[in-house]
Protein backbone atom coordinates (compact mmCIF):
# COMPACT_ATOMS: atom_id res chain seq x y z
CA UNK A 1 0.00 0.00 0.00
CA UNK A 2 0.86 3.54 -0.60
CA UNK A 3 2.33 5.73 1.99
CA UNK A 4 0.14 8.68 1.82
CA UNK A 5 2.25 10.63 4.08
CA UNK A 6 5.34 9.95 3.03
CA UNK A 7 4.27 10.67 -1.03
CA UNK A 8 3.10 13.87 0.25
CA UNK A 9 5.98 15.10 1.81
CA UNK A 10 8.38 13.78 -0.90
CA UNK A 11 5.80 15.30 -3.47
CA UNK A 12 5.85 18.79 -1.96
CA UNK A 13 9.16 19.34 -2.02
CA UNK A 14 10.65 22.28 -3.96
CA UNK A 15 13.23 21.41 -6.60
CA UNK A 16 15.32 23.92 -8.91
CA UNK A 17 14.52 24.63 -11.87
CA UNK A 18 17.76 23.53 -12.97
CA UNK A 19 17.03 20.00 -11.64
CA UNK A 20 14.18 19.16 -13.74
CA UNK A 21 16.90 17.62 -16.29
CA UNK A 22 15.65 14.20 -16.75
CA UNK A 23 11.94 14.84 -16.45
CA UNK A 24 12.12 18.07 -19.33
CA UNK A 25 13.98 14.62 -21.68
CA UNK A 26 10.35 13.22 -20.96
CA UNK A 27 8.71 16.32 -21.84
CA UNK A 28 10.27 16.51 -24.79
CA UNK A 29 9.00 13.59 -26.35
CA UNK A 30 5.49 15.28 -25.25
CA UNK A 31 6.21 17.87 -27.16
CA UNK A 32 7.15 16.20 -30.41
CA UNK A 33 3.84 14.51 -30.15
CA UNK A 34 1.87 17.54 -30.00
CA UNK A 35 3.42 19.58 -32.24
CA UNK A 36 2.58 17.41 -34.98
CA UNK A 37 -0.83 18.01 -34.05
CA UNK A 38 -3.34 20.84 -35.84
CA UNK A 39 -5.60 21.15 -33.23
CA UNK A 40 -6.04 24.27 -31.34
CA UNK A 41 -6.87 22.65 -27.36
CA UNK A 42 -8.39 25.51 -25.49
CA UNK A 43 -9.18 23.98 -22.30
CA UNK A 44 -5.21 22.18 -20.99
CA UNK A 45 -4.82 20.01 -17.78
CA UNK A 46 -1.92 18.77 -16.28
CA UNK A 47 -1.72 16.10 -14.20
CA UNK A 48 1.39 16.38 -12.29
CA UNK A 49 3.90 19.60 -12.70
CA UNK A 50 7.38 18.16 -13.86
CA UNK A 51 9.33 20.83 -15.04
CA UNK A 52 9.04 24.28 -16.72
CA UNK A 53 10.10 23.70 -20.12
CA UNK A 54 6.56 21.93 -20.61
CA UNK A 55 4.78 24.72 -19.41
CA UNK A 56 6.73 26.73 -21.56
CA UNK A 57 6.21 24.96 -24.69
CA UNK A 58 2.27 25.14 -23.96
CA UNK A 59 1.71 28.98 -23.22
CA UNK A 60 3.62 29.79 -26.36
CA UNK A 61 1.94 27.07 -28.99
CA UNK A 62 -1.56 27.42 -26.88
CA UNK A 63 -1.34 31.50 -26.64
CA UNK A 64 -5.63 31.82 -25.91
CA UNK A 65 -6.01 28.66 -23.77
CA UNK A 66 -6.57 28.02 -20.14
CA UNK A 67 -4.18 25.68 -18.20
CA UNK A 68 -4.83 24.00 -15.02
CA UNK A 69 -2.08 22.34 -12.76
CA UNK A 70 -3.06 19.44 -10.46
CA UNK A 71 0.16 18.11 -7.94
CA UNK A 72 0.09 17.75 -4.66
CA UNK A 73 3.39 20.18 -4.25
CA UNK A 74 0.96 22.77 -5.59
CA UNK A 75 -2.71 22.60 -4.41
CA UNK A 76 -2.43 19.05 -1.95
CA UNK A 77 -3.71 16.79 -5.47
CA UNK A 78 -4.25 13.28 -4.65
CA UNK A 79 -5.10 11.29 -7.64
CA UNK A 80 -6.84 8.99 -5.69
CA UNK A 81 -8.87 11.43 -4.33
CA UNK A 82 -9.48 13.88 -7.62
CA UNK A 83 -12.92 15.13 -7.10
CA UNK A 84 -13.41 14.96 -11.22
CA UNK A 85 -17.15 15.66 -11.10
CA UNK A 86 -16.71 19.11 -11.87
CA UNK A 87 -14.30 18.62 -14.81
CA UNK A 88 -16.98 16.82 -17.00
CA UNK A 89 -16.07 16.76 -20.43
CA UNK A 90 -14.02 19.99 -19.76
CA UNK A 91 -10.89 19.65 -21.16
CA UNK A 92 -9.89 18.86 -24.93
CA UNK A 93 -6.32 18.65 -23.73
CA UNK A 94 -4.89 16.46 -20.98
CA UNK A 95 -1.29 15.92 -19.89
CA UNK A 96 1.08 13.71 -17.82
CA UNK A 97 4.68 13.36 -17.22
CA UNK A 98 5.88 10.93 -14.56
CA UNK A 99 2.99 11.05 -12.60
CA UNK A 100 0.11 8.15 -13.33
CA UNK A 101 1.81 5.60 -11.81
CA UNK A 102 1.81 6.94 -8.07
CA UNK A 103 -1.77 6.12 -8.21
CA UNK A 104 -2.45 2.12 -7.45
CA UNK A 105 -5.66 2.60 -8.98
CA UNK A 106 -4.62 3.07 -12.89
CA UNK A 107 -7.71 1.76 -13.84
CA UNK A 108 -10.00 4.68 -12.17
CA UNK A 109 -7.21 7.48 -13.03
CA UNK A 110 -7.86 6.67 -16.61
CA UNK A 111 -11.80 6.44 -15.74
CA UNK A 112 -11.34 10.15 -14.25
CA UNK A 113 -9.27 10.96 -17.46
CA UNK A 114 -11.63 10.02 -19.94
CA UNK A 115 -14.42 11.42 -17.98
CA UNK A 116 -12.87 14.59 -17.66
CA UNK A 117 -11.77 14.92 -21.39
CA UNK A 118 -14.59 16.76 -23.85
CA UNK A 119 -15.34 15.13 -27.07
CA UNK A 120 -12.33 14.70 -29.47
CA UNK A 121 -10.01 15.46 -26.28
CA UNK A 122 -6.48 14.20 -26.91
CA UNK A 123 -4.54 12.10 -23.36
CA UNK A 124 -1.01 11.61 -23.52
CA UNK A 125 0.96 10.80 -21.09
CA UNK A 126 4.59 9.15 -19.71
CA UNK A 127 5.31 6.10 -17.52
CA UNK A 128 7.89 4.07 -16.06
CA UNK A 129 8.67 0.76 -17.87
CA UNK A 130 10.43 -2.35 -15.72
CA UNK A 131 13.63 -1.73 -17.05
CA UNK A 132 14.03 2.02 -16.49
CA UNK A 133 17.12 2.95 -14.70
CA UNK A 134 18.02 -1.10 -14.87
CA UNK A 135 21.67 -0.49 -14.45
CA UNK A 136 21.16 1.08 -10.80
CA UNK A 137 18.77 -1.36 -9.75
CA UNK A 138 20.54 -4.05 -10.46
CA UNK A 139 23.93 -2.40 -8.31
CA UNK A 140 21.60 -1.35 -5.29
CA UNK A 141 20.21 -5.11 -5.68
CA UNK A 142 23.95 -6.36 -5.54
CA UNK A 143 25.05 -3.44 -2.70
CA UNK A 144 21.73 -4.36 -0.23
CA UNK A 145 22.78 -8.55 -0.32
CA UNK A 146 26.53 -7.54 0.71
CA UNK A 147 25.43 -5.17 3.75
CA UNK A 148 21.70 -6.68 4.79
CA UNK A 149 21.87 -10.35 3.44
CA UNK A 150 18.69 -8.67 1.01
CA UNK A 151 17.31 -7.00 -0.84
CA UNK A 152 15.25 -3.94 -0.31
CA UNK A 153 12.22 -2.27 -2.67
CA UNK A 154 13.94 1.13 -3.70
CA UNK A 155 12.27 1.91 -6.94
CA UNK A 156 8.27 1.92 -7.14
CA UNK A 157 5.75 -0.03 -9.03
CA UNK A 158 5.56 0.13 -12.67
CA UNK A 159 2.31 -1.10 -14.77
CA UNK A 160 3.31 -3.76 -17.55
CA UNK A 161 2.83 -3.00 -20.92
CA UNK A 162 -0.19 -4.68 -21.83
CA UNK A 163 -2.49 -3.89 -18.54
CA UNK A 164 -2.06 -0.54 -20.30
CA UNK A 165 -3.64 -1.40 -23.20
CA UNK A 166 -6.15 -3.34 -21.75
CA UNK A 167 -6.76 -0.59 -19.71
CA UNK A 168 -7.05 2.01 -22.43
CA UNK A 169 -9.89 -0.07 -24.49
CA UNK A 170 -11.36 -0.86 -21.82
CA UNK A 171 -11.73 2.63 -20.76
CA UNK A 172 -12.96 3.55 -24.57
CA UNK A 173 -9.97 5.60 -25.46
CA UNK A 174 -10.09 5.65 -29.10
CA UNK A 175 -7.08 5.32 -31.05
CA UNK A 176 -4.67 3.87 -28.45
CA UNK A 177 -0.69 4.36 -28.70
CA UNK A 178 1.48 3.13 -26.63
CA UNK A 179 5.21 3.88 -27.92
CA UNK A 180 8.52 2.50 -25.74
CA UNK A 181 11.11 5.38 -25.36
CA UNK A 182 15.15 4.93 -24.16
CA UNK A 183 17.24 7.63 -23.35
CA UNK A 184 20.49 6.63 -22.79
CA UNK A 185 22.88 9.05 -20.17
CA UNK A 186 26.40 8.65 -19.33
CA UNK A 187 27.86 10.52 -16.38
CA UNK A 188 31.98 10.97 -15.65
CA UNK A 189 30.78 11.50 -11.67
CA UNK A 190 28.56 9.06 -10.17
CA UNK A 191 27.37 11.83 -7.46
CA UNK A 192 25.97 13.76 -10.62
CA UNK A 193 24.08 10.73 -11.63
CA UNK A 194 22.70 9.85 -8.25
CA UNK A 195 21.53 13.71 -7.98
CA UNK A 196 19.79 13.91 -11.40
CA UNK A 197 17.74 10.62 -10.22
CA UNK A 198 17.48 12.22 -6.38
CA UNK A 199 15.83 15.32 -8.29
CA UNK A 200 12.98 13.65 -9.16
CA UNK A 201 11.55 13.10 -6.19
CA UNK A 202 10.42 9.58 -7.15
CA UNK A 203 11.76 8.05 -3.97
CA UNK A 204 10.07 4.41 -3.39
CA UNK A 205 6.64 5.25 -1.29
CA UNK A 206 4.94 2.36 -0.45
CA UNK A 207 4.39 1.69 3.84
CA UNK A 208 7.11 -1.57 3.47
CA UNK A 209 9.42 1.26 2.39
CA UNK A 210 13.13 0.96 4.41
CA UNK A 211 12.76 4.12 7.21
CA UNK A 212 16.48 4.08 8.39
CA UNK A 213 18.69 6.33 5.79
CA UNK A 214 21.62 5.23 3.95
CA UNK A 215 25.61 6.21 5.56
CA UNK A 216 28.05 7.04 3.03
CA UNK A 217 29.26 3.22 3.32
CA UNK A 218 26.21 2.59 1.37
CA UNK A 219 26.95 4.66 -1.59
CA UNK A 220 30.65 4.04 -1.58
CA UNK A 221 29.59 0.04 -2.24
CA UNK A 222 26.66 0.86 -4.51
CA UNK A 223 29.58 2.98 -6.81
CA UNK A 224 32.00 0.11 -6.83
CA UNK A 225 28.90 -1.73 -8.17
CA UNK A 226 27.66 0.36 -10.45
CA UNK A 227 30.33 -0.77 -13.45
CA UNK A 228 31.45 1.78 -15.85
CA UNK A 229 31.43 1.19 -19.67
CA UNK A 230 33.89 1.39 -22.23
CA UNK A 231 34.57 5.24 -21.82
CA UNK A 232 34.80 4.96 -18.30
CA UNK A 233 31.62 6.68 -17.64
CA UNK A 234 28.67 6.05 -15.39
CA UNK A 235 26.00 5.11 -17.73
CA UNK A 236 22.51 4.60 -17.53
CA UNK A 237 19.46 4.41 -19.37
CA UNK A 238 15.57 5.70 -18.68
CA UNK A 239 13.08 3.26 -20.16
CA UNK A 240 9.32 4.46 -20.32
CA UNK A 241 6.47 4.27 -22.26
CA UNK A 242 4.33 7.17 -24.15
CA UNK A 243 0.32 6.28 -23.91
CA UNK A 244 -2.69 8.18 -25.67
CA UNK A 245 -5.47 8.21 -26.95
CA UNK A 246 -8.81 10.38 -27.74
CA UNK A 247 -12.26 10.97 -26.29
CA UNK A 248 -14.93 9.36 -29.18
CA UNK A 249 -16.27 12.34 -31.33
CA UNK A 250 -18.66 11.81 -34.74
CA UNK A 251 -15.67 13.85 -36.41
CA UNK A 252 -13.26 10.78 -36.01
CA UNK A 253 -13.20 8.07 -38.59
CA UNK A 254 -14.90 4.57 -37.57
CA UNK A 255 -14.25 1.07 -38.91
CA UNK A 256 -16.45 0.05 -41.65
CA UNK A 257 -18.64 -3.02 -41.05
CA UNK A 258 -18.31 -6.10 -42.47
CA UNK A 259 -19.60 -6.02 -46.10
CA UNK A 260 -19.16 -2.13 -46.42
CA UNK A 261 -16.04 -2.21 -47.82
CA UNK A 262 -15.90 -0.59 -51.51
CA UNK A 263 -12.74 -2.46 -52.78
CA UNK A 264 -11.84 -6.08 -52.10
CA UNK A 265 -7.95 -6.88 -50.81
CA UNK A 266 -6.79 -8.00 -54.36
CA UNK A 267 -7.66 -4.95 -55.64
CA UNK A 268 -4.94 -3.05 -53.69
CA UNK A 269 -1.95 -6.63 -54.56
Amino acid sequence: MINKKYLKNLRSKEINNKNHFIFDLYNERIMDSLEILNLNFKEILILGDHGIKLREFINQKYINSSVTIYDLKKNDFDLDEWKYKSDKKKYDLIISNFFLFLSDKFDYVLKKIIFSLSPNGFFIATLPTEDNFKALKLAMIKTDSELYSGAFNRFNNFIELVKIIDLLKKNDFKIPLVNLEKINLEYNKFEKLLHDIRSMNLSYYNTDKKIIFEKKLYFKKLEHNFKKNLNNNFAISTNFYIISGWKDHKSQQKPLNPGEAKNELKDFL
